[in-house]
């Protein structure tokens, strides 16, 4: 009988350099894809975005030709629109015309928005109303004492919004930002109709009284985060109603004390002192700076803006102070050019 010699093949193994060199292009191949994926990931964020405003744009138009004119900022008197003279959102308003009417069914206007027969309305997530950039929120389950509202607790959290309208510019910043002369308080009534924006509080508005033109005079602007408070993108105030420091406006899509005007902030987030002639060498940021009561967006280099005609642009975050604040008043006559 023969022996068979049995052959062993030896395979060779990866050194210990060799892995180290795969693992090293490993990381550097994904270190290249990750931004790549998030700034891919933020365009179609940013276009979703763009398209919850053209949607709010289309039903305030439909809103409009259904009624006769676009609903005020926000309502908390008897005024047209709001015959009983209770406290809504321009939102709640929207809502049969961007196919939420089972939530609009849930939702009585001849009752407070804050009244326990409207919060379970108040609660229902609206995606129309949120922008996919935003980032986590803090919940809202409690508030104090705001406008009408009384401080109180929830039975649920509130649902967020990142988009509302603008009442104006304030008259000392708009003051301060075309060189008129301001010496206080009393000049804010010579000012109004000069400063207004598109909607504004407890006053209808038509397209005719858009005297600047629709495509050139915003309708709604991103206010995002809220009611957390962001300074250049980072939380620096989580909503907290026994924080001093905290936004109490805003505070959900039903809330109807959202609604603001343009101060202007300095590069720390300082919002211009109220009813002092701005200065806009140092207060100089229209948006994007700080998110309390000030547009704002968590897309890199600017924010969309929905106009009255029912377009949306993107407004590049370096446009002058002064520009925007053309955009956002509806009859001062101004001339500027957003490209």
């Amino acid at each position: 009988m023969m022996n068979r010699q049995v052959g062993h093949r030896w395979r060779r193994g990866f050194t210990l350099i060799e892995l180290l060199v795969v693992i090293a292009i490993i990381a550097v191949l994904v270190g290249l894809l990750v931004p790549a994926v998030q700034k891919v990931r933020e365009a179609a964020n940013r276009m979703s975005c763009s398209n919850n405003l053209k949607q709010l744009g289309l039903a305030m138009h439909g809103y409009h030709d259904s009624v006769g004119y676009f609903p005020a900022a926000m309502y908390d008197t008897v005024a047209q629109g709001n015959p009983s003279g209770t406290s809504h959102s321009w939102r709640i308003f929207m809502l049969d015309f961007i196919e939420q009417g089972s939530i609009g069914k849930l939702y009585d206007k001849n009752q407070h928005w804050y009244t326990p027969g409207n919060l379970a309305a108040a609660a229902m997530p609206v995606k129309t109303f949120q922008c996919p950039s935003t980032p986590s929120r803090t919940a809202v389950t409690s508030a104090t004492k705001s406008g009408n509202r009384p401080a109180m607790s929830f039975p649920g959290a509130l649902a967020p919004t990142d988009y509302d309208t603008m009442n104006g510019v304030k008259p000392f910043t708009y003051a301060g930002l075309y060189g008129l002369p301001y010496t206080g308080k009393a000049d804010n009534a010579k000012y109004d109709s000069l400063t207004r924006g598109c909607l504004f509080k407890n006053q209808v508005t038509t397209i005719g009284d858009i005297l600047d033109g629709t495509s050139q005079t915003a309708l709604t602007v991103e206010l995002a985060g809220r009611p957390d408070v962001y300074l250049k993108g980072v939380r620096i105030v989580p909503y907290n109603p026994t924080d001093p420091n905290h936004n109490n406006e805003g505070i959900g899509w039903a809330d109807c004390e959202g609604p603001f005007s343009v101060d202007l902030c300095d590069a720390n987030g300082n919002i211009w002192p109220k009813d002092k002639p701005a200065d806009p060498a140092v207060y100089s940021i229209p948006f994007n700076g700080i998110s309390r009561n000030e547009a704002y967006s968590f897309h890199p280099g600017g924010m969309n803006c929905g106009f009255a005609d029912g377009s949306v642009r993107f407004l590049n975050a370096a446009i002058p102070a002064k520009t925007f604040a053309a955009v956002i008043t509806r009859a001062a006559g101004e001339i500027f050019n957003l490209d």
